[in-house]
């Protein structure tokens, strides 16, 4: 395999090529997807609720993540806010017993559902929750923000323990994948993120949701030059992506995910699927089967 190259690409070059794959990957490719599990909620309450659940617990397969949130929301009913808000450990005993999502499992989960709801107790919505750390909202990143609202969630869970890895900091120098995921959900409003918190927060704000799939894509177009897949890392993409569209930089994120979750991005090179590949003039492993 070829090495990571530097992050020089040509954001000229590269922007054509990203604006069709972000044509291409609408709500069709969304199975299974965790954010097809809170689409169908229209209170701006109860999708940033569900939204945190989907995105604490977006780790692992795909499918198995879709299946363990939408068992927790079903059994929210019609209103994950309200059912937050109201939850009391001693009368909900019975609440999905014995449920197990890796190695978490029901302590944490109404360890959070009670972190939740104290949050929508005190502040009304996690939205205002969030805008209480995020000063006047001029920071490059979302991260103040963001920071708060886990720290406040992180009250529920003690200290230590599988809760911590549930709802991580996102001070901690990772790249906060599910986190920046979330506000993602939040703060874009398009054929796919639903955007309840849409014209609160900037998007030219948020940064990439960096997994491996976003970060492989990334450097072999030459967007990004860290190698580590951490916070550091997240920051350095989303500051190339803003030279492609500096309102909205996290828009591609979407579309490179998927691209490469799916399989149309192979991890070395291969002549038949890299020619039929969109990127093959400017992928840097592409040029390898040439």
């Amino acid at each position: 395999m070829a090495q990571t190259p530097p992050a020089n690409a040509d954001p000229a070059l590269l922007k054509p090529h990203l604006d069709k794959l972000y044509s291409r990957f609408d709500l069709r490719f969304l199975e299974p997807d965790p954010l097809a599990a809170i689409r169908h909620y229209k209170n701006p309450r109860d999708l940033e609720s569900a939204g945190i659940f989907a995105a604490m617990f977006a780790y692992g397969r795909a499918d198995l993540i879709q299946k363990t949130v939408t068992s927790i929301l079903a059994s929210m009913g019609p209103s994950p806010a309200q059912f937050c808000s109201s939850f009391q450990t001693g009368a909900s005993k019975g609440w999905m017993k014995g449920f197990k999502y890796r190695f978490h499992t029901r302590e944490d989960l109404v360890a959070l559902t009670q972190g939740v709801g104290r949050v929508l107790r005190e502040y009304g919505s996690l939205q205002e929750a969030f805008a209480a750390s995020d000063g006047d909202g001029t920071a490059e990143t979302v991260l103040p923000g963001v920071t708060g609202l886990a720290r406040l969630l992180r009250r529920s869970g003690g200290e230590g323990g599988a809760f911590n890895t549930l709802v991580t900091d996102p001070s901690s120098g990772s790249a906060s994948k599910r986190w920046m995921l979330y506000m993602r959900w939040m703060v874009r409003r398009d054929m796919v993120d639903p955007g309840p918190w849409a014209g609160m927060v900037k998007t030219s704000r948020l940064v990439i949701p960096l997994d491996t799939h976003v970060g492989r894509i990334a450097r072999l177009l030459g967007m990004l030059g860290r190698k580590s897949n951490d916070w550091k890392a997240a920051v350095e993409l989303t500051r190339y992506l803003r030279k492609l569209d500096p309102a909205d930089p996290v828009r591609y994120d979407f579309a490179i995910c998927s691209y490469g979750k799916l399989g149309y991005c192979s991890r070395k090179a291969e002549p038949e699927k890299c020619h039929e590949c969109d990127m093959v003039r400017i992928c840097s492993i592409a040029s390898l089967t040439s």
